[in-house]
Formats: C-alpha cells, structure tokens, sequence
C-alpha cells in the first residue's frame, strides 16, 4: 500500500526538527541507490544550522520521516559529515540528465522526480516529470505563472513517465544505457533507435551502440544520418567496428567507408571477414553517385535450365544471405544475364516448367558507370523495384534496389533545393556562423553586384525621365513580377529535365509555351497595373505632368507585359543552356535568374518608357 506522491522539489527545503520541536536545519538532498530496479532515496542529506555544514541521516536516525516533518532522535550535530565521495549519487543529480521513454520513443531530460512513501518508510522514486510544470516548479516560480497561465485559459499540467518505462541510468546513473538496460534497447525499430540516437551527446551514442547486437547496431547505423554514421563509425575501435560493419549490406558498408578517413576504413576493411570485405572492396572500386557506388552484391541468381521448383530450392538456401529479394536474374553457365523471374511468376508457374520458359528476356539493366539520376528514371520509369547491374561482357555484377533509388531521389531534390536559394546541404551540419557565411556570401556578393548595376540603370532612369517621375513608383513592383515569372519558368524547366519529362522538341515545344505564358500574364498583370497606375496619377490633383495619365498608365502596362514575357523566357532559356554546356541546370536558379531579371525588367521599363516617351514628343 503507498500514500500521496510527492516531488523532490517539494522535499527539498523541508524543515528537520530536533527532538524538541525546534527545526534545527532543512533537507538539502538524498543520496540515492538502486533497489530491485527502482531508484530509493537512502538516506538524507540535511544542511545544520549550528555548523553550516551538510550532514548525512540515516533513516533510522528520524522519529518521524514524513513529507510533512522531518524529527530526528538525536542532536544533529552527532551526525556525521557528509562527503561527495565516489559512488555516491545525490537525488538532485539526476535533474537534467537525458533518458530514454520507450512509450513514445524519444530522448527526455528529467525536470524533477516523482517520489512515492511506502508504508514501512522507504522513499522510492516511482517516474520522472519531464513537464513545463516540473521545470517553473524547480525555479520556485510556480506559485507565480501557473496562475498567470490559467487566467490565459492555458493549465499547466505534470508529465509523468513511469521509471520502469525509461531506459538508462544504471547503477551508477551516469550514462544513458548500461549492460543492465541493452535488453530493451534491442527491443526498439531500429528507426525509432536511430531517432534517439540523433539526440544523443558523442559518448552516449557510442554507449548506445556497443550496447547492441551486431546485427541490430548495423540496422540502427543504416537509419541515421551519414555524419552521425562517420562520427560513430571513426570514434569506435576498428576491430568493433568492423564487427558491426560485417551485418551491414554491402552497399551501405562501402558508402560508409568512402566517407571515412582511408587509413581507419583500411584498418576496419582488414579486420572484416574476408567475404565480406571482398563484397565492399569491389564496390568501393565505383564512384559513389554511380550504380556500381549504389548496387549491392546480394542478389538471387539462378539458371536458365532450373525448373520451378529447383528455383524454389535454391532461393530457400540462398535467402539466408539475401535482405530483400525482389526479383531472381536468370543467368547462363557463363553467368551471362538472360532474363529476369519475379517471385509472383514462381508462385504461379507449374513447378516441373523450366526458368528459361516463364522468364521475362526482355531486360533493362544499367553499366556501374550509370550516373545515379539515369539509375533512379529507369526504376521509376519501368516501375521496377529493382534494377540490374551488368560489366561489359554482360555478367551481372550487382542490383540497385528502389529503396537505395528513393534515397537518391531525395537527395538530389534536396541538392536542387538548396542550390535554388544558392547554399549548400552541407550547411545542415555547420555550427560555426563563420562556416554559414563562407557557404552563402558568394551568391549574397553576386547579388550585391547586380543591386550595383541596377542602382547604376535606376540612376540614369531618374536623370532621363525627371520630368515624369511617377514612373519610378512602378519600379519595384515591375522588378519583383520579372523576377517571380522567371523563378516559376526556370523551376518547371529545371524539374522536366530531372525527371526526364520532355526532351528535344518537346523541350523547345515547353520553351515557347513557357514564352506564351509569360505574354499571356504580362498582358493581364500589365493591364492591372495598368489601371493602378492611372488610377494612382490621376487622383493627385496638384501633380504636374508632361504627358496625360492615361499615356504613362499604357507606359506601365505595355513595360509590365513586356518584362514579365522576357523573364518567362530567360526562366526557360537558361536551364536549357546550362545542361547543354553540362552546368548543373539548378545552379540556373534563385539567385541567378532573380538578380539576371531584375536587371532586365529595369532594362526593359527604361528602354520602353524611353520610346514611348520619345515618339510622342
């Protein structure tokens, strides 16, 4: 049977009396030990008023031991000193160290401990509270904000988690896992682990780690981002880590160790088991943004003159070695590949037919050299979930499968992405402001310079056309229209080359449909400018012009229209340019085609105000 639960928070501070009623110090902390699983607070570490110093109470040593009253039996000057010596672990220490909630899979940081009052006097510590509430309640402030909040309508309220839910603190309660823990952290997806540890410092995720399986450790290391990846990977023995790496596949084992420094990658390569580290080292020979850098070496082979259920056979001593088997690749004696069997015709075919009468012969395979773009537009072409990898003498040497094309996929839309606001992926993993800047300021420095060619136009436009300065009123906003047009042209151009959507006449079809566009907006938003403009001189009554209001609105318009039809086409132009001279079409992007466009609309606004100024006078 247990009573109220209590904080620590709540306990620390309360008086400890003497055995006369007269309070004689207060509860500073309690030393704490793992009992049975659960964390007890032994003994209480009680701050003396006569001496000023922390003295150490045993239970036994109290009266009365209660959350309301603290009395002891003897003077508290026969109390023994207290000392931080090694092992001890205060309550108060565990504020703000990091667990890990296996409910909701995440990493939390305890605010305050949730405290339980057995009957026979022992104090357990029953969850943490990881709340707002627990954290304004350490700072003494919850007697002031949380009726502040509540007359907001907003209740401030505990979150509690159950100690037995959370994984870490040990015996020693020092790191995030321990031997004693490991059992439930194997318990976890690895993608739920990779999550956590993401959130980790560098210690505690290699803790984490070393506390896994091999085989569960290489599934978790797959699921996080390839700089945690690096950073475990290198912080690790190379003997440990080339256990770890043996359970990976072979083409994110060789991914991860072209990332790495070459001496220690050499080092974990040696202490792999030697087929394993002849899979990776054959396909550390490609580049990593090729087919041969994203095939694996595990694939499902048989031959040609297999029956069905020889196949069958085959595949059950095989799949062992094999994570994901999409398809079975028909070869010949000479492992030449002839043709392809999904496991759905397996299923259907009469087991005594030959392979060589249900295979499919008609086969799309790519070369290692494959660039990895081409790679992902075959699969996502064919709707094929797997894609075979093929040397010069038509031997198949490895597959790609759909979900390594999925991670590039996202990766290249990523890279196009950033390159679009002129920054870099790399940017994600910076933390110096100084390596932020050094990534940004050449495109922010190229931007600069074209503001310096604009001012330079918008200089002389003002000196030319002083007499009808209203004009300059509609510059930014031909400026800004010029710019938006071309972004959304360059961008649809830009994605229809990357997924190979059109291509020879079809792009120079997109081009001129890009250039119709642009007119068609222009003519409605130079209209709609137009009658703004109009609007906007003729309602100044005081205002002297040389040409009526009507003629500078048709000005405004036919500048608006004209720029916007310009735009549209430099938006299509460029990207087209770009990947015919093998420049990345999505450097053509953001920064360039805004700051190229904003001096062309204002090249465009002078040039038609000039002629139309010019032939009315």
């Amino acid at each position: 049977m247990t009573v109220k639960a209590y904080y620590l928070k709540t306990l620390i501070g309360t008086p400890v009396l003497s055995e006369s009623g007269r309070q004689s110090g207060y509860i500073a902390d309690f030393v704490v030990k793992l009992k049975a699983g659960v964390p007890c607070l032994e003994k209480a570490v009680v701050f003396a008023f006569d001496s000023s110093t922390h003295r150490i109470a045993q239970r036994s040593d109290f009266k009365e031991y209660s959350p309301e009253k603290f009395l002891l039996e003897k003077t508290i000057s026969d109390l023994p000193p207290f000392s931080q010596a090694d092992g001890v672990v205060t309550a108060t220490q565990l504020w703000d160290k990091s667990v890990i909630d296996t409910v909701n899979v995440r990493t939390v940081q305890i605010n305050d401990l949730k405290l339980i009052f057995t009957t026979d006097g022992t104090i357990q510590v029953s969850g943490i509270d990881i709340s707002f509430a627990a954290a304004i309640r350490r700072l003494g402030l919850d007697g002031l904000v949380t009726p502040v909040l509540r007359r907001f309508g907003t209740d401030v309220v505990e979150e509690i988690i159950d100690w037995e839910k959370l994984i870490g603190l040990g015996d020693e309660f020092s790191n995030i896992t321990s031997e004693e823990t490991s059992d439930n952290l194997q318990n976890l997806h690895p993608a739920d682990l990779a999550e956590i540890i993401e959130e980790l410092d560098e210690d505690e995720r290699i803790s984490v780690i070393e506390n896994l399986d091999e085989d569960v450790a290489a599934e978790t290391l797959a699921e996080v981002e390839g700089e945690t990846q690096l950073q475990i990977i290198e912080t690790m023995d190379a003997e440990a880590a080339s256990d770890i790496i043996e359970e990976m596949d072979p083409d994110e084992a060789a991914d991860l160790l072209q990332d790495m420094d070459q001496s220690k990658a050499q080092a974990i390569l040696d202490h792999m088991d030697l087929d394993d580290s002849s899979d990776v080292r054959k396909l550390l020979e490609h580049r990593e943004d090729t087919a041969g850098g994203l095939m694996t070496t595990e694939y499902a082979a048989i031959f040609e003159d297999f029956t069905v259920a020889q196949a069958f056979s085959h595949l059950r001593l095989v799949s062992v070695d094999i994570e994901i088997i999409y398809y079975l690749y028909v070869i010949d004696t000479h492992e030449h590949l002839k043709g392809v069997v999904s496991i759905r015709d397996l299923l259907s075919a009469n087991p005594a037919q030959l392979i060589s009468e249900i295979m499919d012969d008609d086969i799309v395979s790519v070369h290692p050299e494959t660039e990895q773009a081409e790679v992902a537009n075959l699969i996502s072409k064919y709707d094929y979930m797997a894609i075979p990898v093929v040397d010069d003498h038509k031997k198949i040497i490895g597959v790609v499968t759909v979900d390594d094309v999925m991670d590039v996929m996202e990766e290249e839309a990523s890279e196009d992405l950033f390159k679009f606001a002129g920054s870099s992926e790399e940017e994600l993993n910076y933390t110096s402001p100084l390596q932020a800047c050094r990534a940004r300021l050449p495109w922010l420095l190229i931007t600069l310079g074209t503001g310096f060619i604009t001012s330079t136009i918008l200089k002389n436009f003002m000196a030319e056309f002083s007499h009808v300065l209203v004009l300059a009123f509609f510059v930014p906003v031909v400026m800004a229209m010029g710019g938006n047009t071309g972004i959304q042209s360059s961008t649809l151009i830009i994605r229809g080359m990357a997924l190979n959507s059109f291509s020879g006449r079809d792009l120079f079809r997109r081009l001129m449909s890009e250039i119709a566009a642009g007119a068609l907006m222009g003519l409605a938003c130079g209209g709609v400018v137009g009658i703004w403009a109009h609007y906007l001189i003729a309602s100044d009554p005081t205002a002297q012009f040389s040409h009526s209001a009507i003629f500078l609105a048709i000005t405004v318009g036919i500048a608006m229209m004209a720029a916007m039809t310009f735009a549209a086409m430099f938006g299509a132009l460029v990207p087209i340019v770009f990947e015919r001279f093998k420049i990345d079409p999505a450097v053509a992007s953001g920064p360039f085609v805004t700051s190229s466009n904003d001096i062309f609309a204002l090249i465009i606004y002078y040039s038609v105000a000039f002629l139309m100024l010019s032939h009315i006078q």
